[in-house]
């Protein structure tokens, strides 16, 4: 989930716009979204189906992201928001502009579906009671900046976007990679990206990282996603995704982080796996 609940999928690494930018205009791809996330033998299940079309314009594209089912097996706190989180933007449409190459510009009144989120969330507990999970998550999400705004709902069709890497030779280099959730935002690791080219203008990203990561909490939670801890947490990042070249769009995304954190004889560890699929129907 984007960070303070309001979306399922956060990207390992940000987005570049590619060479070539052409994905099937005018009809509406089936985009899928599974994460499983496990941490200390308890299991949660997320699964979001969003429908996407892209309309060329005289500068670059309008594309429509509509969120046609949300559901979680988790059956608990946690599950019960990311439901009302990201059930708040069911069957409303985002509306991204892009330029030629595929690069986000602006999302089309990006203030109000925050506003709805936030919202959703608060609406969770009893007589609108703003305490606990509520506030914590729902306070911070009204007072961000608008930039902010969109690059959270940005991150919603970030994932689906080849970028520069459809444009990559093939080969083996080192990187940093950025971590994602319950890690600290900022938190970068070494780590080898190979490229694998293959026929029909397949592209194959695979990225192995891991290292020690800052245990610091960003200020937005509250220091609530991330327990203090008496040693330094470690994680481990493998991804792998299939790009098509020809269009500038991810055929398929699948990650996976590992941490483990350190609290006096007890170590915790946690799982999150991803994996985004995207076509069209027939």
């Amino acid at each position: 989930m984007i960070r303070a609940g309001a979306a399922l999928v956060v990207l390992l690494w940000p987005s570049a716009a590619a060479a070539e930018f052409r994905p099937v205009e005018d009809r509406a791809y089936s985009y899928e979204t599974v994460e499983t996330r496990s941490a200390d033998g308890v299991v949660r299940r997320f699964h979001a189906h969003r429908s996407v079309v892209f309309h060329r314009t005289d500068t670059g594209y309008a594309v429509t992201v509509t969120l046609d089912a949300v559901d979680e097996g988790a059956g608990d706190a946690t599950g019960r928001m990311f439901r009302a989180a990201t059930g708040a933007l069911l069957g409303k449409p985002l509306r991204f502009r892009l330029d030629p190459n595929g690069t986000v510009l602006d999302i089309e009144d990006a203030d109000a579906a925050i506003a709805l989120i936030a919202d959703a969330i608060e609406r969770m507990t009893p007589h609108r009671d703003r305490s606990g999970d509520a506030r914590i998550l729902a306070s911070p999400l009204r007072r961000l900046p608008s930039e902010r705004k969109r690059a959270m709902l940005g991150s919603i069709l970030a994932p689906v976007i080849a970028g520069a890497a459809a444009d990559q030779p093939s080969g083996t280099r080192t990187i940093r990679v950025p971590s994602r959730p319950p890690l600290p935002p900022g938190t970068a690791l070494a780590g080898i990206e190979t490229v694998t080219r293959g026929p029909g203008k397949i592209v194959t990203v695979d990225i192995q990282a891991d290292g020690a990561i800052d245990a610091a909490a960003p200020p937005e939670t509250h220091g609530h996603d991330l327990a203090a801890t008496a040693h330094t947490p470690t994680a481990t990042i493998r991804s792998r995704r299939t790009l098509d070249a020809a269009t500038g769009l991810v055929r398929e995304l699948r990650d996976r982080t590992e941490t483990r954190v350190t609290e006096g004889n007890t170590v915790h560890f946690s799982t999150i796996e991803t994996t985004i699929t995207l076509r069209l129907p027939g």
